[in-house]
């Protein structure tokens, strides 16, 4: 049995000690501060007493497969197995190297009732991990003494990339909605795959009105037309040094993961194949293309365990290996971020080596404290000089995306929290205007 004091004790034993060093300088109250120590003694004997006995069960329920960044649901229910309330509080053992929300939870249980509590987990990081004990502290009879139960609960669970962005994507198709960062989720093609007629909306091309089918239902009517399929979409990430930044808590290569994952699920559901490939220092994996749902549960797995090392990275050994392996015509998107010239320099060259039988697209991902540093204000010498090279390593960065356009490659530079919306609508770009 454990109990604990509770600030109820806590005040009483102060009245008493109060009372108690008062005596040494007031003959006479000898007895009353005797008395309040017998009394309190004796209440806090009659809480232990009654503290005997595990009165609460507890059963906890979390899904198998967390998604980092992302506020992921657990339930804790507890079981009163005595006669009387109980209030107090319950404390479930933190995930490494999470945060949570809602924990300590509050609870009033009556006689024989149960009560369900919900908190969040945020991993911060991928990867096994365990959930522990649940830890529960309610107050005895008196009031005193708190006793306290705690329950082995021990669970692994796998921390994925973020799972459930694709679900909410297809929620917004179902509902037939456009997400406003994201455009049209639909996948449209060009001019020779003809698919269907439809009512007229603001944007369509002109072009493509049917003005026969328009005179017919006297309304506007244009014609759409059904992207490519069975096309390569690999998804090519740097694990190396590079990729090791933060942004709100989460890697950069943790943001390109949930990036290339979204994405993959709008490849595979229009039809086209995708796969997955790892480098830094040389080639680490290579997922071969693979479409409909096995694509995406093979690119899913086999994302899980990456993560970013101290390496140098290596894009010519990169590109060249990418190139051997895949012949047919295929679009690459390369995730990475650049610390130093060379760096731009051989990811120019190497990308550029990849056209024009492959169509690359450079994802970078911009750095927000230097961003915030550059527009600080000044506010003494140092500031200044702090400004001034923020404001030189934005304007490198600058240089290094016109040097990729003008290489000919796709470049999409933006804040990590923005990749992914803009990536999917460079990929429904790419594939409406027909370029792969």
């Amino acid at each position: 049995m454990v109990v604990v004091p509770t600030r109820r004790f806590v005040a009483v034993a102060f009245v008493a000690t109060a009372i108690a060093t008062l005596a040494g300088f007031v003959p006479g109250i000898d007895p009353a501060w005797i008395a309040l120590d017998g009394l309190v003694v004796s209440m806090a004997a009659v809480d232990a007493l009654f503290g005997r006995g595990r009165r609460v069960e507890v059963e906890r329920k979390a899904a198998q497969i967390f998604s980092v960044g992302r506020a992921n649901p657990v339930v804790l229910t507890l079981h009163n197995k005595s006669d009387r309330v109980l209030r107090g509080t319950v404390m479930d053992d933190p995930l490494a190297e999470a945060t949570t929300d809602g924990l300590p939870g509050h609870f009033e249980i009556p006689p024989h009732g149960s009560v369900a509590l919900r908190y969040e987990i945020t991993p911060k990081r991928r990867g096994k991990r365990t959930l522990g004990a649940v830890t529960v502290r309610y107050s005895l009879p008196l009031g005193l003494l708190a006793r306290q139960e705690r329950t082995e609960l021990s669970q692994d669970v796998d921390v994925y990339p973020d799972v459930h962005a694709a679900r909410a994507l297809e929620m917004l198709r179902r509902q037939g909605r456009d997400d406003a960062r994201v455009g049209s989720l639909r996948v449209r093609g060009g001019d020779t795959e003809f698919e269907r007629l439809r009512p007229y909306r603001v944007g369509d091309e002109i072009r493509h009105v049917d003005w026969r089918a328009s005179a017919r239902r006297d309304d506007l009517v244009v014609r759409q037309y059904q992207a490519e399929s069975n096309q390569n979409v690999v998804f090519a990430i740097d694990t190396g040094r590079g990729m090791r930044g933060e942004s709100n808590g989460i890697t950069s290569i943790d943001h390109a993961l949930g990036a290339a994952l979204l994405t993959a699920d709008v490849a595979l559901r229009g039809g086209d194949r995708a796969g997955l490939f790892t480098f830094d220092d040389k080639p680490r994996s290579f997922l071969r293309p693979t479409g409909g749902r096995s694509g995406g549960r093979k690119l899913t797995r086999a994302a899980h365990a990456l993560d970013a090392g101290l390496s140098a990275t290596d894009y010519r050994t990169a590109m060249v290996f990418l190139k051997t392996q895949m012949k047919a015509r295929s679009l690459f998107v390369v995730f990475t971020n650049l610390l130093e010239p060379r760096s731009a320099r051989d990811l120019a060259a190497a990308v550029k080596s990849l056209m024009p039988r492959h169509l690359p697209l450079c994802v970078l991902m911009r750095d927000e404290e230097v961003e915030t540093l550059a527009t600080a204000p000044i506010t003494s010498e140092e500031d200044a000089l702090v400004r001034a090279a923020a404001g030189e390593s934005l304007a490198w960065r600058d240089g290094i995306v016109r040097s990729l356009k003008n290489s000919g490659a796709l470049v999409l530079d933006a804040r990590p929290h923005e990749v992914t919306p803009l990536l999917v609508k460079r990929y429904l770009e790419v594939k409406a205007r027909r370029l792969l």
